[in-house]
């Protein structure tokens, strides 16, 4: 029997919030553990091509397609930090962080600001949905644009919730079945695979050349349709530095990567066109995510090791899926996903080479589905988002994951070298926000404590002002 449980709110951590600030006016730098001021929320359009965001705190579009598709099972442990759009698990998806804390869904601390709308459904679960003692998975943090608030999360099968599971506002409804839990995307399966045969089919129109650990992709010039290159899965597998040159402005970019041979790659570096494209801080950044695009057909498994950013979009519908890194882009894997770094998130770039991986708006059913899933159980769910301000736990500790920096290794000798970084070792260049600071930062992710550190500074000195002007007033009375 499905049933619809309300939303919840983390009250406490905004009263806590309150008495930051408080103690802000008399102790100057202190950092807050989360903001005050609501999200005011996201445009309800998708970003024009080729000017996709880079990384930054704010929502700025609206995306209801699939961000993260595991069509087997989905388990994020060890000190993975998030997740952002909208996440489908066909089988079963646990979060059990190996120390504890918060692992974020639908909106991150420092993504691309590509979301669902707010309290729309961020989390699909066909299977049982687990949160270990100690993990909060929180679910649409600080999207409070009315109508609806936070995430929704629909579950096939039953929540077991040792942990804690916010959302923000968001409606959570279990017992669903299957089909109903994923809807529309319930046979999202059949798109990855019909896509990646599609693509799979495309002749190269440039060519790949595989250099100790740099794998370059030249373009062929003014091709109609995307640059498409064509890699095996042999010479690809180990590479860490991808050198993209030549590609004619505004082309999607295909690799087709053939054959069924395990791949393991672990991202240093991606030169796109002459600059470096994969730091926090370079102009590219949203260019070169949501151009890119893998396409494994054969592959059983994918391994993103270390603790750089693999840039693109990752369509395998045969493989399983093992992530330390950081991805930007679509992630469509066939099987299991495990992700289970170091503050390693997944970002949500659409691929602009199809539209079935594009941003959409709305959302929409797959097409040409033939895939026939299983049925939802004998009584149809009803879902009614909750209000805000509901009492629940406080998230533990929010904030204790951030994701490493990529490394500094150039993609190639001919690519040009990038400006050194001026971020402390073991972090991310500072990623920019985009447009107004909302104040709203979800709980971890890149740079996410900065403005709040910010913030008590400036109430510091205002209350050293404030107390100052008293003073005198007192000597002059």
């Amino acid at each position: 029997m499905p049933k619809t449980i309300t939303g919840t709110t983390a009250t406490r951590v905004r009263g806590a919030v309150a008495l930051g600030l408080l103690l802000g006016l008399s102790a100057p730098g202190v950092a807050l553990a989360a903001p005050l001021t609501p999200t005011t929320g996201q445009s309800p359009s998708c970003p024009a091509p080729g000017k996709e965001p880079g990384i930054g705190h704010n929502p700025r579009f609206t995306d209801a397609n699939v961000a993260l598709y595991a069509g087997g099972d989905y388990t994020a442990d060890g000190a993975t930090a998030e997740a952002e759009g909208l996440l489908v698990v066909r089988g079963d998806a646990t979060f059990a962080k190996e120390s504890g804390g918060v692992f974020n869904v639908g909106r991150v601390g420092a993504g691309s600001g590509i979301l669902p709308e707010s309290g729309s459904v961020m989390l699909s679960v066909g299977g049982n949905l687990k949160i270990a003692k100690g993990t909060t998975v929180d679910v649409g943090h600080g999207l409070t644009a009315g109508p609806r608030y936070g995430g929704a999360v629909r579950v096939g099968g039953e929540v077991d919730e040792k942990g804690s599971l916010v959302t923000n506002g968001g409606a959570l409804t279990t017992g669903m079945g299957v089909r109903e839990a994923l809807s529309p995307y319930d046979t999202f399966g059949d798109t990855v695979r019909g896509e990646s045969v599609a693509l799979g089919a495309l002749k190269p129109t440039g060519r790949s050349v595989r250099s100790g650990g740099t794998v370059t992709f030249e373009g062929g010039g003014d091709a109609a349709g995307p640059q498409v290159f064509e890699i095996s899965a042999k010479d690809i597998d180990g590479a860490s530095a991808f050198d993209f040159r030549s590609i004619p402005e505004g082309d999607a970019v295909l690799i087709n990567v053939t054959g069924g041979q395990a791949v393991g790659i672990a991202p240093l570096s991606v030169g796109f066109n002459g600059d470096r494209a994969d730091t926090y801080d370079s102009p590219r950044f949203g260019e070169a995510a949501s151009r890119i695009l893998y396409n494994f057909e054969e592959s059983g498994s994918i391994s993103l090791g270390g603790g750089g950013n693999f840039m693109g979009s990752i369509l395998a519908p045969k493989a399983t899926a093992d992530l330390t890194a950081s991805t930007n882009g679509r992630v469509y894997v066939g099987g299991d996903i495990r992700t289970h770094g170091t503050g390693n998130e997944s970002h949500n770039y659409p691929w602009t080479g199809s539209s079935k991986f594009a941003c959409k708006p709305k959302p929409t059913a797959p097409e040409s589905p033939d895939e026939t899933p299983e049925q939802p159980g004998p009584s149809q769910p009803t879902s009614t988002p909750s209000q805000p301000g509901a009492e629940t736990t406080p998230p533990t500790e929010p904030g204790t994951s951030t994701p490493s920096a990529p490394s500094t290794e150039t993609p190639a000798p001919s690519t040009p070298t990038p400006a050194p970084s001026e971020s402390t070792p073991g972090q991310p260049t500072t990623p920019p926000t985009g447009g107004k600071d909302d104040g709203s930062l979800a709980t971890t992710g890149a740079g996410q404590f900065a403005p709040y550190a910010i913030g008590a500074a400036v109430l510091g000195a205002i209350g050293g002002a404030i107390l100052l002007v008293t003073r005198r007033r007192k000597a002059q009375g």
